[in-house]
Formats: C-alpha cells, sequence, structure tokens
C-alpha cells in the first residue's frame, strides 16, 4: 500500500495538490521575471501634449537682448569694451581688491559660488549672475534698479561691495590714460567735459554695454526644441530620456513654467515662495516692497536725467509702481538658465544644490508663511523621488554646449 492510501488519501488527491503547488511556483516565477524586466527595460520618455509642446517652443531660443531706450550705448562696442575693463578692474574699490569679477566671475558662470556675496564686507544676498540679464526688466533680487546701467552704480557705492564715492569712479576712468582714452572712445567726448554725476551715468551704461555680450550658449534643450520644432525625431532621440521627463513636468504637473516662463525662464516678477532663512528665523529681508522706494528715488533711474529715455516705457512703470503689503519679502524670479553652475541657490544661499532646491518646491517642507498675502499658487506636488531626479537632470540639461 503506498503512503497517501495508508494516510487515507486518495492518490489522485495527492497529485492534484502537487500540480497546485507547481502552478503557483510557475505564477510566482513569472510575475518576477515580469517585474526584472520592468526594471531592466529603459524608462520611456513622457508624452507631450499639444498644449505643453507649444509651451516647450516657448522656451527656446534665447535671442539676443531687447534694446535699451534708456541707454544709447547699449550696443556700442567701443562702449563694451570700455565696460570691460572697468569690470574686472579692482582698482575701483575702497583697497584696491574687489573688482566686478570678484562676484561675478566668469568661470563660476559669473556668480561666486558663495551663500551671500563678499566684497569689502560680507553682504545678505546671493550673488546673481549677469549671464542673460539684459532680458530682465528689474535688476537685483528686489528689483532695486530698473536698468542694466543703473544697478552697475549701486556696487561701487555700497560700503560691503567696492566702497568708493561717484568722484572716485571718476577720478580714477581720469588718470589711467587707457581707461580715459576708452571712456572718449565710448562716449565721443573727453571726460573733461562731462559733469561728474554725467561722466558717473556713462560709466555704469559702459557696464551695462559689456554685460548685455555676456549670454548663455546653446544647451542640449535648445537642440532638443530644434529637433521638436523640426520634427527630426533622431535628433530628438539624443535628449536624455531623463531629461525629457523633467520637462514633462516642468510645463506640466510640476507648474514650474508659471514662473519660469520665456526663454530665459524667468518671468521677471516678484514672489514669496516661503524659502527659510539660512539662519532657522524668521525672513528678515524686506525685498521688494523696501526696492519701489529705492528705485523711484534713484537719480540714476530711468525717469532721471540721466535716462536717454526719461519719458519712455521703463521711466512710466518706474513712476507707477505701487507700495504694496504683498511685495513684503518677494524676490524676482532668477533665470533658470544658469542653474547648472550658480549654486548655492534662492536670494539667501539656503540651499546648496539644485535637488534640494526641488525638494523643497516639491513638498514645502520647512516653508514659511509670513502671513495671507503670502504667495498662493504653491502646493506640495507629490513627486516621487524619481521625478524630482527627473527634473534635476532637466536644469542640468540647460548646461551650455562646449563651444556652442
Amino acid at each position: 500500500m503506498n503512503r497517501a492510501a495508508s494516510e487515507g488519501m486518495a492518490p489522485s488527491s495527492g497529485r492534484s495538490i502537487v500540480r497546485r503547488w507547481l502552478l503557483l511556483g510557475a505564477i510566482i516565477a513569472l510575475a518576477l521575471e515580469a517585474a526584472r524586466l520592468r526594471m531592466a527595460a529603459p524608462t520611456p520618455p513622457a508624452e507631450l501634449t499639444p498644449v505643453q509642446v507649444r509651451l516647450v517652443l516657448s522656451m527656446s531660443p534665447v535671442l539676443a537682448p531687447p534694446p535699451d531706450p534708456t541707454n544709447r550705448l547699449a550696443d556700442s562696442p567701443a562702449a563694451a569694451a570700455f565696460g570691460e575693463a572697468v569690470f574686472f578692474d579692482a582698482g575701483f574699490s575702497a583697497d584696491g581688491t574687489v573688482s566686478c569679477a570678484t562676484c561675478h566671475v566668469p568661470a563660476l558662470a559669473f556668480s561666486d559660488g558663495l551663500a551671500v556675496a563678499k566684497g569689502l564686507g560680507t553682504g545678505k544676498r546671493n550673488t546673481p549672475t549677469i549671464i542673460d540679464s539684459a532680458h530682465q526688466r528689474w535688476f537685483t533680487w528686489d528689483g532695486r534698479a530698473d536698468s542694466m546701467w543703473a544697478q552697475a552704480l549701486h556696487p561701487f557705492l555700497s560700503p560691503v561691495e567696492m566702497g568708493i564715492t561717484a568722484s572716485d569712479v571718476v577720478q580714477r576712468v581720469r588718470t589711467v590714460p587707457a581707461l580715459a582714452a576708452g571712456y572718449r572712445a565710448a562716449s565721443g567726448h573727453d571726460l573733461s567735459t562731462d559733469p561728474e554725476d554725467t561722466a558717473f551715468a556713462t560709466i555704469g551704461k559702459c557696464l551695462a554695454a559689456y554685460e548685455r555680450t555676456v549670454a548663455s550658449g546653446r544647451s542640449p534643450f535648445d537642440e532638443y526644441v530644434d529637433a521638436l520644432r523640426s520634427g527630426d525625431q533622431d535628433a530628438a532621440s539624443t535628449y536624455p530620456i531623463a531629461a525629457q521627463r523633467g520637462l514633462a513636468l516642468f510645463v506640466g504637473r510640476g507648474g514650474c513654467i508659471r514662473c519660469h516662463s520665456s526663454p530665459v525662464l524667468s518671468d521677471g516678477e516678484f514672489h514669496l515662495v516661503g524659502v527659510p532663512d539660512a539662519a532657522g528665523v524668521l525672513p528678515q529681508d524686506v525685498g521688494r516692497f523696501q526696492a519701489i522706494g529705492v528705485v523711484q528715488s534713484d537719480p540714476f533711474n530711468a525717469a532721471g536725467s540721466h535716462s536717454d529715455a526719461p519719458n519712455g516705457d521703463q521711466a512710466r512703470l518706474t513712476r507707477a509702481l505701487l507700495k504694496q503689503p504683498e511685495l513684503w519679502g518677494a524676490v524676482r524670479t532668477p533665470s533658470l538658465r544658469t542653474a547648472w553652475g550658480t549654486a548655492p541657490y534662492m536670494h539667501a544661499g539656503q540651499f546648496q544644490t539644485l535637488g534640494e532646491v526641488v525638494h523643497f518646491y516639491n513638498t514645502l517642507e520647512g516653508a514659511v508663511a509670513l502671513d495671507h498675502h503670502a504667495e498662493r499658487m504653491l502646493a506640495p506636488l507629490g513627486l516621487t523621488a524619481d521625478e524630482e531626479a527627473e527634473l534635476v537632470a532637466f536644469l542640468e540639461s540647460l548646461q551650455p554646449t562646449a563651444g556652442r
């Protein structure tokens, strides 16, 4: 008698149980193999809707900066050459050690790699890059200057940046032969014929002429947009899939494009996004709220006597500004075109990596709500860790290709 019979079990019943276990094992094996294949298979690129395609096409290319009617020297090669000489000259500082390039280092994407700027002293804000800055309407984090040339004058006069006076600036140009010759070539007349404040403004305009030439180069993202626009699928397929998926999040579920729009990926406006203070206390930076009074009282603003368009569009915008409570603490949306090279990030260098920035906007962990005027468009996104990494991959794809 076999064992199944001796234990009161029919032989057919025992075979049925064995078959069931074998079937279950086969199902488990198939499931494990399917999971392995899914993990091994490449992640497919995200599909863009027609609306998202239009948004992506609006993000490239970065064209030449718009004209600046307030600066008659804005696109003068002679003015740019003189402005470049001033930009790199540390003699325009109280102790002869600080130039514009001290904080705007070309090798660091015209930033400085520090949380907050350091000149003669230590500032309170992160150094913004000057790359593509000619596309902005307002300058510095809080927009306290309404033209690039007016902003270029501020560091000379700041005790924690270069720490000199307008007279000092003009005197250095007058006494250094190469600078005096550069001023003459740029302005068309000798420095001695200009009143001091006119000469000071002219120097700022020449600095702006140089800074207008500092532009971002062509990036893998721009190549992808070209391929998308022309329908070249082969060329589009060379753009990394992680970057493609990050781009889809950027214009889609992430909503990043609401503030980071246009080819320079900035709306040029001011927002309070609740970034925690680097020191772990409530934010003290008044931001745009205070800056409105500063720009309107600046003798070198677009509406002033040194502007070449005192009744132009920018002048009217400056005169019409209102100091509204919801602007307390608001700062200008930075361009993301240089995000690959301008760490640390945010207006006070609060985040060290792009991953930290993306994680903050995804989760809003630690966000500070100062009052009921706080930004209302932000909400946790619920992205996965992989999706956060894909957004970073897209931002990194904005780095210009060597030689382009």
